[in-house]
């Protein structure tokens, strides 16, 4: 099979490859990465404006997401009359603390607008670029109370409790995720590429009752959950999530796992049957639980996609099991234990890969939802 090129458009290379973590990332270096996360300029709006600095006669260029038409060709020719007193400088670039950040909607590479009255750092450069990112469904970074260092954009939830993060490839959380879908991918296809990183900040309710639960029961482990998804969320990069309440993926963000929805699909209606009773399922494997991210799969004209949680789960007191099915596990439960781990056949059980099952709707919460590609 070829080697996965650099995707920075018109790079040949071939991506980097980690043989300590065994993770093939998505640009050839660091150099790639961080010029693909600055959206290039787009073609200009065409010979009907030129630029504005006198020894240029090219179109300007035409901003497509906001509409606006621009007085030069690029940035080079703007600052360049701007530093010659031939333009005036905009207004949120004047008196600007040094090092200001830059807005805080994607693509644009112009600093924050700074209010000499109220020396306040806004996070955007302007209305325009504030009211498209509420067009959007995104939350200014000083709203969200996150440094947005590493963040690309921060999408609010359905009522405002909860908070979904995009991380850039450089965030220090990512290579973390990154290496466990790959270290625990055990199935004998090939490992898939995870494309991007969402980091779950959950609702205070959400987030209150897995702490209770899970600082009285313990043992905390970092487990792989896959479901059905109705929408494009985590797929289409501008896609907030959406308020369908069947849903799966998008009903997790927000009120994290339900019980009474347990073994429930969100295409066609249909109720699995639990191997181990009514409980929320996940798995140390990242590749078993792709078998259950059937339904969140996109195909798009740039490959297959599918998304997938990466879960924080309170396994307290664990009952492991060889059998292959319990069908009542009301009497283990009774005796104290909190979760069922089905065994493999490598650790004397039955099943070709674990199985992880808590009964409490409080012993799981989701920490990220990663995308990744099939093909």
């Amino acid at each position: 099979m070829a080697p996965q090129v650099c995707q920075l458009e018109g790079c040949g290379l071939p991506a980097h490859f980690d043989p300590q973590s065994g993770i093939t990332h998505d640009f050839c270096g660091r150099t790639h990465a961080q010029l693909a996360r600055q959206r290039p300029l787009r073609p200009p709006h065409g010979d009907c404006h030129t630029c504005k600095l006198d020894r240029c006669s090219k179109g300007v260029y035409f901003d497509r997401e906001t509409g606006r038409v621009h007085d030069f060709c690029c940035r080079t020719h703007a600052m360049e009359a701007m530093a010659g007193g031939a333009h005036p400088r905009p207004n949120h670039t004047r008196a600007a603390p040094c090092g200001a950040p830059r807005c805080a909607l994607p693509g644009c590479a112009s600093e924050r607008y700074y209010d000499e009255g109220t020396k306040r750092v806004h996070d955007y450069c302007g209305r325009t670029h504030a009211r498209e990112a509420a067009r959007r469904g995104l939350v200014p970074p000083s709203l969200a109370g996150i440094d947005d260092a590493g963040i690309e954009k921060i999408f609010g939830g359905r009522d405002g409790g909860y908070l979904i993060s995009v991380l850039n490839a450089d965030h220090p959380k990512v290579a973390g995720v990154k290496k466990q879908f790959v270290e625990t991918w055990y199935h004998s296809a090939r490992v898939p590429t995870v494309i991007r990183v969402l980091m779950i900040r959950n609702s205070r309710d959400v987030f209150n009752h897995y702490q209770a639960y899970a600082g009285a029961k313990g043992n905390v482990e970092r487990r792989w959950h896959g479901t059905a998804s109705e929408c494009r969320f985590g797929i289409d990069l501008d896609q907030p999530p959406c308020t369908s309440p069947t849903c799966a993926v998008c009903s997790i963000v927000a009120e994290s796992f339900s019980l009474s929805l347990a073994g429930t699909s969100s295409v066609g209606g249909q109720r699995r049957q639990l191997r181990y009773g009514q409980g929320l399922y996940f798995s140390k494997c990242s590749s078993k639980s792709n078998d259950y991210a059937e339904h969140s799969e996109r195909a798009t004209p740039t490959g297959t996609y599918r998304v997938m949680f990466l879960c924080k789960v309170a396994l307290g007191s664990v009952h492991q099991t060889a059998r292959p099915q319990i069908d009542d596990v009301n009497p283990i439960l009774k005796q104290g234990y909190d979760s069922v781990v089905g065994l493999t056949t490598a650790d004397g059980g039955t099943l070709n890969y674990e199985e992880t099952v808590v009964y409490n709707e409080h012993a799981a919460i989701p920490s990220y939802l990663i995308l990744y590609r099939l093909s």
